[in-house]
């Protein structure tokens, strides 16, 4: 009976990273415009085949708080934030967080931009410090005794637990920036991430970045290899990449 149950909910979650088909194909023109300026700022962000159908998991799962870690400027961003606009519906809670400053000034206008003040923020640090304090945060929730306890513990860093955590840090932190978020996760909550790239022929050892990815990719190896004992998962091959999805059992 497990097991029947572990392939349902595997099913269940590969399903999710499906299209959408009543999701528009082209990108929004805010989210278009922020393209040309990343290209004019000369940074990167994910390909549009994963915006797009993280858009799409988005509009299916329809979840009530989302977390996005690693916001860049908002390309994402600005397809989730114009898909809420043209369903008419907002999530009760959207948390952009960055690293740095550098970027927050640009987030919060785009926020401005929606309309998105009252439920929607950006919150500056790093995220494995403010999901440790989340996650503390929580623990301490869970076990005090009345509403006046709780509210004695000041507000959670983050606002969680969230239902869908979307990561997009690079990869020199990805791995343990999802083993920080899976702890914020509501009970039935869908992490989202790119598969990092695979690194391809002979490395020079004096070659850093070279050397830097392949640790970060066995790290990203032996994250999978624990989580496949410990929760499900989904992969989701797209044109520049895979997406892949964790729920806990």
């Amino acid at each position: 009976m497990g097991e029947e149950n572990d392939i349902q909910m595997h099913e269940a979650l590969a399903s999710i990273l499906s299209r959408n088909p009543k999701q528009p194909r082209e990108e929004p023109e805010v989210a278009n415009n922020i393209g040309q300026q990343l290209l004019h700022m000369e940074l990167t962000s994910a390909p549009l085949s994963i915006r797009r159908r993280i858009r799409d998991v988005v509009a299916t799962l329809r979840p009530t708080r989302i977390l996005e870690v690693g916001s860049g400027i908002g390309h994402l961003s600005a397809w989730l934030l114009d898909l809420w606009e043209r369903q008419g519906k907002t999530p009760e809670s959207y948390e952009l967080v960055e690293s740095g400053a550098r970027f927050s000034v640009i987030l919060t206008r785009l926020l401005q931009r929606y309309d998105a003040a009252d439920w929607a923020r950006v919150t500056v640090g790093g995220f494995e410090q403010l999901a440790a304090e989340s996650t503390a945060w929580q623990a301490a929730a869970a076990t005090a005794v009345s509403q006046t306890a709780v509210a004695s513990l000041g507000d959670s860093p983050l606002l969680v637990p969230a239902d869908l955590i979307i990561i997009d840090v690079g990869e020199s932190s990805q791995s343990a920036c999802i083993e920080a978020a899976l702890p914020l996760l509501s009970n039935a909550g869908v992490l989202l991430t790119i598969e990092p790239e695979v690194p391809i022929g002979e490395v020079d050892a004096a070659d850093v970045a070279a050397q830097a990815q392949i640790v970060s990719f066995q790290a990203w190896i032996d994250l999978i290899r624990q989580l496949s004992d410990s929760h499900h998962l989904a992969f989701q091959p797209l044109t520049g990449g895979t997406l892949v999805a964790v729920s806990g059992r």
